[in-house]
């Protein structure tokens, strides 16, 4: 949870005051300048309560400050748009708006208290890919510069944001300090808005920790205020919140009213991260209450959400980067067509004397930009590259999720509660386990290595097929100490089961070891080999193997340890069935 709003509002409703500043902004008198300024305060006003709402604001911000050529409006409205963008988790066009907004600061001069925001929400998209620590550093620069300007609310968004990513490093104790700092500066500033996120962020902070009366007292303290100030999505937040104590309390009736209250209106401002949390939590808690039939409807609202926002994400960047791509180029046609020009236009006037200079600096001029045209197309191509990687590792085969839903299904209309139960389990834990990893590029072996048992004690019940597996670690290869890139492995095991190993019989073996700069990972099957199989299935095309082709080919793109993969016939062996030897980069922890 991060603060973005610029400034805060100290007690006054928020539906009041934007009603005052529209009221105001149908003066028609007003100077553009102080429209401006009304636009950014109805936008930071409607931050926490309207989803679309504060990016409205700012684009009329945006586009009065533009045609007025007024920086400060300018760099106010880019920055206040990459905040609606942070928020809603589309971070490539939040990191656009928030770089034009240092740009236009800086080539301003004048700005530097107009850019500790800025800094603030670099530091959050840092925090939101994965480099934390180079978040931490931001932050902590940044608090420096506004502790000697005396600037409350700023301090309290940075230590706010700087909790955050101690919290996401599970430095805890780090943590409860930055948060009870933003708690402290709100206090002495009158910042509602800052306490309510303090005591939100505590909330978390201690349910992390295992303390949940103390973590139930900051909840309801952060959600007191949230309802008074009517900040909508907060109140949203912190109802899931509260609702997951009461699960870890065992209190399941409290849990999922709760949980249905904050999914209630996280689905009236379509805030697709919370409603996805909210029910996977009430799905959790409804099997616990035995309610299989419920649990089973909130999973598949729970996958929805999931998968709308991996779809909504990978449409609206892709187009952004092509968008971008395509404009980038054109700038640079244009810009070598201009300088070739000046050139020319030097040559006729200065005739002999310039002429070898200028056919000289043509050539340069010429190899600059297309050495600009290449470094930008290969930077939107390895972006695209990433968008794809994450997009295509986090899919499980649909019929698999289909076949799983559909078995749980089975087993309540069969009355075989507690089987359902087990299996809805087991499901879950696995959907979470694929959620998370899909998140990362690289996770420890270990938790590779939990994720692909599930997967597998699932397939058995589902297949009924009678198969024994082992997962091993050769050597000194250290599971709890590795990490290698999510999910290779797993599509190779749906192939075995799916069109190698018989009725009963059969066997899958994994192992991992390390080989150089590689983990080696070696899936053998005593089925009936990759020639029969496809001797077999002559028109069948796995999907498993063609997303792992296709994250091969992605992440060998940025890579310079290059993923190698192997298939084998064991019979060419005198043995039986299939072995995969897969070769991956990992990193030492």
């Amino acid at each position: 949870m991060v603060l973005f709003a610029l400034t805060f509002c100290p007690a006054l409703s928020q539906v009041a005051r934007m009603d005052s500043l529209k009221q105001v902004l149908q003066k028609g008198d007003l100077e553009d300048t102080v429209r401006v300024a009304l636009l950014i305060e109805l936008c930071e006003a409607s931050t926490f309560m309207e989803e679309q709402g504060g990016k409205y604001f700012a684009e009329q911000a945006l586009e009065i400050s533009t045609r007025i050529n007024y920086p400060l409006g300018m760099g106010l409205a880019n920055n206040s748009i990459g905040a609606y963008y942070l928020q809603v988790g589309d971070l490539e066009k939040a990191l656009s708006f928030v770089l034009e907004a240092e740009r236009v600061y800086l080539e301003a001069g004048g700005f530097g208290k107009n850019l500790l925001a800025v800094y603030n929400n670099l530091g959050i998209i840092y925090n939101r890919t994965g480099d934390t620590r180079k978040a931490i550093s931001v932050y902590k620069n940044a608090i420096q510069l506004a502790e000697r300007e005396k600037m409350l609310q700023s301090q309290a968004i940075l230590y706010n944001n700087l909790g955050s990513a101690y919290d996401k490093l599970q430095v805890y104790d780090s943590a409860l300090w930055a948060f009870g700092r933003v708690e402290e500066v709100s206090r002495e500033g009158g910042i509602e808005v800052g306490i309510m996120m303090a005591k939100s962020n505590l909330g978390s902070v201690y349910f992390s920790l295992g303390d949940l009366p103390r973590s139930e007292e900051e909840y309801l303290t952060g959600l007191k205020i949230a309802e008074e100030g009517q900040y909508t999505r907060n109140i949203a937040t912190i109802l899931l919140g509260l609702a997951d104590v009461y699960a870890g309390q065992n209190q399941l009736r409290e849990s999922e009213a709760y949980y249905q209250r904050g999914i209630k209106i996280a689905e009236e401002i379509q805030a697709l991260p919370l409603i996805q949390d909210g029910y996977e939590g009430l799905a959790q808690v409804q099997e616990k209450s035995g309610k299989l039939a419920l649990a089973l409807d909130s999973f598949r609202k729970w996958q929805q959400a999931k998968d709308s926002i991996f779809s909504l994400e990978k449409a609206q960047t892709l187009e952004e980067l092509k968008v971008r791509y395509e404009s980038e180029k054109k700038e640079s046609e244009i810009l070598a067509l201009s300088q070739q020009n000046e050139i020319q236009s030097l040559e006729l006037t200065q005739k002999n004397q310039l002429l070898w200079f200028g056919g000289i600096g043509v050539l340069l001029i010429a190899g600059l930009g297309y050495s600009y045209y290449q470094r930008k197309k290969l930077k939107s191509e390895a972006q695209m590259a990433e968008l794809e990687q994450r997009f295509l590792r986090s899919q499980l085969n649909p019929h698999f999720i289909f076949n799983a839903l559909s078995s749980i299904q089975n087993f309540m209309l069969k009355s075989e509660g507690a089987l359902a139960s087990r299996y809805l389990g087991k499901f879950s834990k696995l959907m979470r386990q694929v959620l998370e990893n899909s998140r990362e590029e690289y996770i420890l072996l270990e938790e590779e290595i939990r994720m692909l048992e599930n997967y597998l004690e699932i397939q058995k019940i589902l297949l009924q097929k009678e198969f024994d597996y082992s997962i091993e670690c050769l050597g000194a290869l250290d599971s709890g100490q590795i990490s290698i890139p999510p999910m290779f492995v797993q599509p190779f095991l749906e192939n075995a089961i799916q069109h190698g190993l018989k009725e009963t019989g059969g066997k899958i073996e994994v192992e991992f070891s390390l080989a150089g700069e590689y983990v080696e990972i070696i899936v053998k099957d005593n089925g009936v080999g990759i020639l029969s199989a496809f001797q077999a299935k002559e028109s069948h095309r796995s999907l498993a193997t063609s997303i792992i082709r296709e994250r091969i080919d992605n992440y060998n793109r940025k890579l310079k340890n290059q993923i190698q993969l192997n298939l084998l016939d064991r019979s060419e062996r005198k043995e039986q069935g299939t072995e995969v030897q897969l070769l991956v980069p990992y990193l030492s922890n």
